[in-house]
């Protein structure tokens, strides 16, 4: 019996183990307040992280995350990643710069195809792939929210947590879902 207890033991750890749900979180940045340039979410459950993509030699490289406090009272946050092998960019695109719950749930232009002063509340993911690209973008049946945690002006630094529903452009009837999402921008 004393031979047998060993491998009883292994075989429990092993099957409590298996047992524990994947952390959605794992591989993701934390969700900080502090200016890190740091971003990322689930897009329909894969995971998608601000990395940013090389440039050549005729352009720069685009940077993990880009834009923040602009135009007296807007707030948008760039997240430029690789999804499914090809070059992607979520945008966040809110009206205010105040801390607080920003409902995605408008039909609007989207930023920065349209003027900022006719763009409302909204998220897009635009997937730039080699044979074609696509945009998915919040509307008035595709929505989400931001929840806005810190906007620090003086110091430059907008931090929040993000989840939204898109449809394509091209196909109303194509979706995603983001979920998790987080970022952190020091301007």
């Amino acid at each position: 019996m004393n031979k047998l207890l060993p491998f009883l033991a292994l075989a429990a750890a092993l099957a409590a183990g298996s047992c524990k749900k994947d952390n959605p979180d794992a591989g993701l940045p934390p969700a900080t307040q502090e200016g890190k340039n740091t971003g990322g979410c689930l897009v329909n459950g894969e995971r998608f992280v601000a990395t940013g993509w090389g440039g050549d030699l005729f352009s720069n490289p685009t940077p993990p995350l880009f834009g923040g406090f602009s135009f007296d009272s807007v707030y948008t946050v760039d997240l430029n990643g690789q999804y499914k092998g090809e070059n992607a960019t979520l945008t966040l695109f809110l009206k205010n710069d105040v801390p607080k719950t920003y409902l995605l749930n408008k039909d609007t232009p989207y930023y920065p195809q349209a003027v900022p002063s006719r763009v409302l509340d909204h998220a897009t993911f635009t997937i730039d792939g080699v044979s074609k690209s696509e945009l998915y973008g919040t509307n008035s049946t595709q929505t989400g929210k931001v929840v806005l945690t810190r906007a620090d002006l003086r110091a430059g630094i907008g931090s929040g947590t993000f989840e939204f529903t898109a449809a394509s452009t091209v196909d109303r009837s194509k979706t995603i879902t983001v979920t998790n999402g987080r970022f952190d921008r020091k301007q």
